[in-house]
């Protein structure tokens, strides 16, 4: 069962790291290094598959609806990457990969919880710039901000919940 604490933890962890340079990159640059989504993918593939292992085979495996949701973050971040390619810019494709790395770290509530917070925020966000650029009558075509801070009250919220359980 320690064992089992200690993985979570790194998984965690690591998580929230990815998390913080995501977020840096982001915001200073507007892209994420190809480096940085590359590490915390490999990384990231051990823990998905162990969390699938661990809740699902360790008794007899059944095939049923819990063990589908488990990849709806999966299947829902791919997509969006094929999103990406089609909308020619209207998703940064980094952000893409931010939402397939994200994936292999949370189960899909909080995945799903984690997205719909950023929609939310980046909502406000864009109405806030758009007051504020209408009252100062500039140009809103060139106007745009970088998506991934935007996902920082889901994972403050995320992470209050798992480090005080």
């Amino acid at each position: 069962m320690q064992d089992i604490f200690f993985f979570l933890f790194f998984k965690s962890l690591c998580f929230f790291l990815f998390f913080l340079l995501a977020v840096v990159y982001d915001f200073r640059n507007k892209s994420l290094p190809r480096y940085l989504i590359q590490i915390f993918f490999i990384v990231g593939i051990p823990f998905f598959l162990f969390s699938e292992w661990h809740y699902f085979f360790r008794s007899s495996f059944s095939f049923t609806l819990p063990f589908l949701y488990s990849f709806y973050p999966l299947f829902f971040s791919i997509f969006m990457l094929a999103f990406t390619k089609w909308s020619k810019g209207a998703l940064g494709e980094g952000d893409a990969y931010f939402l397939l790395c994200s994936s292999l770290y949370m189960n899909y509530m909080s995945f799903f919880f984690f997205f719909l917070s950023a929609l939310l925020s980046s909502a406000i966000v864009s109405i806030l710039l758009f007051l504020l650029n209408r009252k100062k009558k500039k140009r809103m075509n060139e106007l745009s901000f970088p998506f991934i801070p935007c996902f920082i009250p889901g994972a403050l919220y995320l992470f209050i919940q798992i480090f005080s359980a």
